[in-house]
């Protein structure tokens, strides 16, 4: 017998992968566009005929700026010296042998005249009065005058006296000296004494002082400036200067190395963002054609979404409908990849759709509500709050972060409203866009599992007037199913309408079936065990059939298909057995595949348990409770959820509702003499 899903009818059979490449592509391409650069080239000394408008927002280093600042930083910093601790020594030492020449001067029996040239040539100055003062003054004058001159020499000099700086120091001593309350006579003449031997202490180390300005210089930010999106960079009829080339250059306005590179880049986070949803998928869904098929919806939808937000910048940019990828995630995929999906795709959106931060936050902020709002959702209606709400909140947080920056009230207002009506766009969009996919598709979405647990639809009509035990027993299993899928937290509309459908098949010869017999004669027991068999297994291929040429969408197709996993016709496989030695178990075996999951696999369980429990003898509670665990352990036992993604936990969880459930709406039924882990009633 053919593989289950191989009945499945798709149009995008393993064009997926190119799907998801082609968008990638384009995405790269609308992501690029805005940095192609408007001008080929430029030269100084050109005079622009038109305006050179970047066409979306830069941000630059201003070199010239960062450049003036960072030499204002190196002139601020003082010279550095180094203090000569042996220069106040060898001043007063001098001090004291000037002191020593001028009395032995003054020792001299020379006239009054040659004392005070002599003086004067010791001292290095003019001859004059204060050199005839020194001369004539008596010996306690120059004590005083000694002892001031020695003390405002070394008092200065201590304080340290630069080089080039003597005549500040010389200054600075004769002030010092005018604090010591002695004549004018002395104070010219103990400044001459001083000032004679003053000398520089504060050597000038040039390697310190352009080591420290080089860390100033260095500790000065980079001036960044924005240019503004549709603001003129250049003017027209400016003639262009070096900075200003190098300026359209470096930020890529013009064809050049810079511009290359920004473009690139932007390919390149596109690429990333498609190569992280397509990883998701490959992680999260299991099977080559479930995985084609996935990402053929991915790439159509995340491209339209793409495309749309594209176009609806052109109006303004904060209109754009930046959460609509993440309200069709939602929609189309489960919680994990509707994540990956909408974050990558809001991530591309924003690059194509220049916005400022405070913008991004608020989007950003947007999208994590919607995505608390939508995780547990199964209401269309969900779709209509979450967008609304995230624009909301998106505007609250921009609101707040642009207050904080001091833009002005009304452009903050103005551009709140914007990100609000882009919240209600995307969920109209994602309304709109819905229909079409789910119909395009044939996907499992809210709304269409919705439509299908009308138990009056045509196909349900027709398996209650030919079928009406398969049909009960199908409403059974959907209950069972659909109860245990909302205790797990899996997806309990897909567990019920999967149910409502699993054994659709049986259409197809209803009378075979134990259930739909009634009063008739039992079919099997004027054929071979090995037709009966061949009857019983068809029913999962005829289901399929029937489901994909009524368009039932593909995770229900799924469901039906698997249904009985790949387990054994028991009761037929035990009476041919009977009859014949060393018979293989295969021919009685459903062909699969085995559920894949966790929503299939309850569907699984569920049949089982609800067939098995109309066959107990005695039904109470004790005798469905050991059922219900030998269905069970048989199933994992012969492997049957090896490819469930039911962990041992949830499959408790499930146990305990089954039973809960079965002791409320259980009706007895004839017996026959067939095992409980038997697969179908016959």
């Amino acid at each position: 017998m053919v593989h289950g899903r191989q009945f499945r009818i798709t149009r995008f059979r393993r064009a997926g992968t190119l799907a998801v490449v082609l968008a990638a592509l384009l995405t790269g391409a609308l992501c690029a566009l805005p940095f192609i650069p408007i001008r080929e080239s430029v030269v100084a000394g050109e005079t622009l005929s038109s305006d050179i408008v970047s066409r979306r927002d830069i941000s630059y280093v201003d070199t010239v700026k960062t450049a003036e600042l960072q030499k204002r930083a190196r002139d601020d910093v003082a010279p550095i010296y180094k203090f000569d601790s042996a220069r106040l020594p060898a001043a007063l030492a001098a001090f004291d042998e000037t002191v020593s020449k001028l009395l032995a001067i003054r020792a001299q029996d020379l006239p009054v005249d040659q004392q005070s040239q002599r003086i004067a040539a010791l001292l290095m100055t003019t001859a004059g009065t204060t050199t005839k003062y020194l001369a004539t003054c008596s010996e306690s004058e120059i004590q005083s005058l000694q002892t001031a001159a020695r003390h405002a020499l070394s008092t200065v000099m201590s304080r340290g006296v630069p080089d080039g700086s003597i005549a500040s120091a010389r200054e600075s001593i004769n002030t010092e000296l005018g604090n010591f309350g002695i004549s004018d006579n002395q104070v010219r003449a103990a400044y001459l004494l001083a000032a004679h031997v003053v000398s520089s202490n504060l050597i000038y180390d040039q390697q310190a002082t352009e080591d420290a300005r080089d860390e100033a210089a260095s500790g000065v930010p980079p001036v960044v400036a924005t240019i503004s999106a549709g603001t003129p960079v250049v003017r027209k009829g400016t003639v262009l200067d070096q900075n200003t080339v190098d300026l359209l250059m470096n930020t890529g306005l013009v064809w050049g190395p810079r511009a290359i590179w920004n473009m690139a880049l932007q390919v390149l986070l596109a690429l990333l963002a498609w190569a992280a949803i397509m990883a998701a998928v490959l992680l999260l869904h299991g099977g080559q054609e479930r995985r084609q098929h996935v990402l053929m919806e991915v790439g159509v939808i995340g491209v339209t979404s793409i495309i749309t937000g594209w176009l609806s910048s052109s109006v303004s940019p904060l209109i754009t409908p930046f959460l609509l990828a993440i309200l069709l995630g939602f929609i189309f995929f489960d919680n994990g990849l509707a994540v990956v999906f909408g974050l990558s795709l809001l991530g591309i959106t924003c690059i194509m759709v220049p916005i400022s931060l405070d913008v991004l936050l608020g989007v950003l902020s947007g999208a994590i509500c919607i995505i608390v709002i939508m995780w547990k959702a199964d209401r269309m209606t969900a779709l209509l709050v979450a967008g609304p709400v995230g624009g909301a909140a998106g505007a609250a947080v921009y609101g707040a972060l642009a207050t904080v920056s001091g833009q002005q009230p009304s452009a903050i207002a103005a551009s709140a409203g914007y990100i609000v009506a882009g919240g209600v766009l995307a969920a109209l969009l994602a309304l709109g866009l819905t229909f079409i996919f789910e119909r395009l598709f044939n996907v499992a979405t809210v709304t269409r599992l919705r439509e299908l647990l009308d138990t009056g639809s045509r196909l349900l009509t027709q398996l209650f007037e030919s079928a009406p035990g398969t049909y009960h027993h199908s409403l059974n299993v959907a209950n069972l199913a659909s109860g245990a899928a909302q205790r797990i937290g899996a997806n309990w509309l897909l567990a019920r309408v999967g149910g409502y459908y699993h054994d659709i098949g049986k259409l197809l010869h209803p009378q075979f079936f134990g259930e739909n017999r009634g009063e008739l004669p039992n079919i099997h027991e004027d054929i071979s065990p090995e037709l009966s068999t061949k009857v019983i297994l068809e029913h999962v291929q005829a289901g399929v059939t029937i489901a994909a040429s009524n368009h039932l969408p593909s995770e229900v197709v799924d469901i039906i298909a698997e249904h009985h996993g790949t387990t054994v016709v028991q009761f037929f496989y035990d009476k041919a057995a009977a009859e014949q030695i060393n018979l293989s178990a295969d021919m009685f075996r459903y062909q699969g595949p085995k559920p894949h999951t966790r929503e299939s696999s309850l569907v699984f369980l569920a049949d089982g348990i609800e067939a098995a429990a109309r066959s107990l003898v005695k039904v109470d509670r004790s005798a469905l409770e050991g059922l219900i665990e030998s269905v069970v352990a048989a199933r994992i036992a012969d492997g049957q959820l090896a490819e469930s993604q039911l962990t041992l936990g949830e499959i408790g969880i499930a146990k305990e509702y089954f039973l809960t459930s079965l002791i409320s709406f259980y009706h007895v039924r004839d017996a026959y003499p067939m095992s409980e882990e038997a697969n179908e009633r016959i």
